[in-house]
């Protein structure tokens, strides 16, 4: 989905398999290309049957992007249909690394890296709702 608005995100969150909003756009990969989606874009993959597909996928996580890569964990909880991954077991381990990055980031001065002090406040204030999400304090 190319650049979604917040009520295309939670239109889609809510009911992924029925959802017909947003700008779609589709690319046909040629052999020895590549594509790269930022954290949280809703994407689908099909292939060719009669054609040898070789498919890796992994996660990225910038710097700059920790506060909208938290909003993405906490929604592919609050929506597990959102994701092809069982993120239960892992999002809290993965969450709680993160903060604890931002932290030691920020204490040798690299804030502005992580968007600056706004965003690592925003950032921390969607780990406490996620944070509550699974009963923690």
């Amino acid at each position: 989905m190319s650049h979604p608005t917040e009520d295309e995100k939670n239109g889609w969150s809510s009911n992924p398999n029925g959802y017909k909003g947003g700008k779609l756009r589709y690319i046909i990969l040629q052999p020895s290309q590549t594509i790269y989606f930022e954290g949280g874009t809703v994407h689908f993959v099909f292939r060719v049957t009669e054609y040898q597909t070789l498919f890796l996928g992994g996660h990225i996580l910038r710097w700059s992007r920790v506060e909208s890569w938290m909003k993405i964990v906490l929604n592919q909880i609050k929506f597990p249909n959102t994701t092809n991954e069982d993120v239960r077991f892992s999002a809290p381990k993965y969450a709680q690394t993160i903060a604890k990055l931002i932290v030691q980031r920020k204490k040798i001065g690299r804030a502005e890296e992580l968007g600056g002090e706004k965003a690592i406040a925003r950032f921390f204030n969607i780990k406490k709702e996620f944070d509550r999400y699974y009963g923690k304090s």
